[in-house]
Formats: C-alpha cells, sequence, structure tokens
C-alpha cells in the first residue's frame, strides 16, 4: 500500500513539474516572439516621428490604462539616467510610483527629491507642471525613520506622493563570497515579499546589479500566478497584467551588454539600449535614445561602427 502511495505522489510530482516547466517555456517563448516581433516592426517605423514613451507603450500592451509602475533606482549614474527617463513618463498612464532604492544608497532619493523640487520652481512649458504628479518620493512603512526635511518645503507636493521601499544588497562591496549566500537568500526572500506587496504591473530598471534579483523574483511571480490562473479557471485574470519587466541599459555600454544585461536579457519583456550598434549584435534589443534626452540622434548613427 505504502508503495502505491508513493508511486502514485512521484507521478503527480513528474506531471506537475512538467506543466510548470511547459508553462514557463512557454511565457519565455511568449515574450521572445513579442521582443522581435516589435523590433522588425519599429524598424520599418524608425523614419516616423513619436513621443518617448511610445517605445514604452507598446512595450507592455496590456497595461495601457493605468499602471503601478515600480522603478528601480540603482544610485550614482544609473539614477542619474533614470530621472531623465521618469521626466519622460505619462504620469496619467503611469501611476501610482513606487521607487525602490538598495538600503546602504542614501543618496538617490535625496537627489530626485531636490531635482523635483528643482523643476517645480523652473517656468513651466506646457504640461512640464504635471510631469512628476504623484513621483514625489515619500518613504514607506518599511524605510529609515528619518525626517524628510524637503517633503514640507513645497505644500503642492502633498498630494505628489511615490512611497519608497529599500531591499538589502544580495551582496556588498568587499563582501565574502561565503556570507554573501545567506545575504543572497535573505534579499530574494525580501523582495519576493515585496514585489508580492507591491504586485506593480511595470517594473523599470537601468543597469545596476542589484536589479537582476528584482527581476528574477518578478518572473517568478509571473509564472506563479500564470500557474495558479490555469488551476483556478483558465480564463483571463488581471494578474497576466502584473510584474511586466524593462530593462534600460547603461548609456555606456556601446559594443556589449553589462553582465547585469546578459542575465536578464532572456526573461525581460523589453530591453532597451542607446545604441545601434548593440542592436547589431543583439536581436532581441531595441535601440532608444529618447531616453537619454541629451543624446545626439546623428551622433548615434555616426557611431554605427562602433
Amino acid at each position: 500500500m505504502a508503495t502505491i502511495v508513493l508511486t502514485s505522489l512521484a507521478a503527480a510530482a513528474i506531471v506537475t513539474t512538467a506543466l510548470v516547466s511547459l508553462r514557463i517555456v512557454g511565457i519565455v517563448r511568449g515574450i521572445h516572439s513579442k521582443r522581435r516581433k516589435r523590433r522588425w516592426r519599429r524598424s520599418e517605423e524608425r523614419d516616423e516621428d513619436g513621443s518617448p514613451m511610445d517605445q514604452v507603450e507598446n512595450n507592455t500592451d496590456e497595461t495601457r490604462l493605468s499602471s503601478k509602475t515600480l522603478v528601480f533606482l540603482g544610485s550614482g549614474g544609473h539614477t542619474t539616467e533614470m530621472i531623465q527617463l521618469l521626466q519622460q513618463l505619462d504620469h496619467k498612464m503611469y501611476a501610482p510610483v513606487v521607487y525602490i532604492v538598495a538600503e546602504s544608497d542614501v543618496t538617490s532619493i535625496p537627489r530626485l527629491q531636490r531635482y523635483i523640487l528643482s523643476a517645480d520652481d523652473a517656468p513651466k512649458h506646457g504640461d512640464d507642471s504635471q510631469s512628476w504628479e504623484g513621483r514625489y518620493p515619500e518613504y514607506g512603512t518599511n524605510q529609515r525613520k528619518q525626517q524628510l526635511e524637503d517633503s514640507t518645503a513645497n505644500s503642492t507636493l502633498n498630494a505628489r506622493k511615490a512611497q519608497v521601499y529599500t531591499l538589502p544588497r544580495a551582496r556588498e562591496v568587499h563582501q565574502s563570497y561565503t556570507s554573501s549566500i545567506f545575504t543572497t537568500i535573505y534579499s530574494t526572500y525580501k523582495t519576493l515579499w515585496l514585489l508580492w506587496t507591491v504586485q506593480p504591473h511595470l517594473i523599470m530598471t537601468n543597469g545596476p546589479g542589484t536589479c537582476v534579483p528584482i527581476i528574477y523574483c518578478a518572473f517568478i511571480l509571473r509564472c506563479l500566478f500564470s500557474v495558479l490562473d490555469l488551476v483556478r479557471s483558465g480564463g483571463y485574470s488581471q494578474s497576466r497584467m502584473l510584474f511586466r519587466t524593462i530593462f534600460i541599459e547603461s548609456l555606456c555600454r556601446v559594443k556589449t551588454l553589462s553582465l547585469s544585461g546578459k542575465l536578464v536579457y532572456p526573461i525581460v519583456d523589453s530591453f532597451v539600449v542607446h545604441w545601434p550598434s548593440l542592436v547589431e549584435r543583439y536581436e532581441m534589443v531595441e535601440v532608444c535614445d529618447v531616453f537619454v534626452p541629451s543624446l545626439d540622434s546623428d551622433y548615434c548613427q555616426k557611431s554605427k561602427g562602433g
């Protein structure tokens, strides 16, 4: 009797593993197919002008309405590039915004706050006055309890707040590889828990290694939700709109992808680069220089040869 039970359990485990594996493969193949189609479609429309966010809107076909957007600020130059990108986002379509920073990153949020405050005081043109609506960072409940000195500097920002959460790094600089095993496990757990709690429609990252666990955890949750949908009913579910990811390669990557880019390349919904030379080497990337407005398009074309 015990042998029959064990055999049945083993068979059930094998069948379940096979079904889950097939589902994961199906999700990855679907992602790759959409990325290739977008690239060829966009290459044919290269001569047409479009708004900066036309690139992203087409990348997330299932999130055309207001989409909760999780933005990872990677410190240093990565934060600078992301701030320029955020300035281009449609504040109505990509809302609410949630920020994530590493626990050891003490500069990104103050820098973003100062930038928004300075932009708020600058002369407004067109819809510029609304470009930061709902995006002024305010620390969430899991954040340090320090007082934000700039949060009350301008009363018009009171209705323009966005929560900020922190995550532990998988490995700090100069940390031993042995101890990093435990910190990686802890970081993965915290990341899964945060993503499960926030449940963003769209996740935007732009290069730092800290974003790799976030993207993989989002992919795990996406697969989990997909399997649960099949088990429940197989019909359309709002969970299918969750955890879409966009990876924006660093501007300094001209000829090859970064290590972070290579690691997330197979599973992100959109992989954006700034240099045409990278498009020639990788079939599932999209060139989009509008993410860095200061980059001159003619210069990009001249650099095509390397």
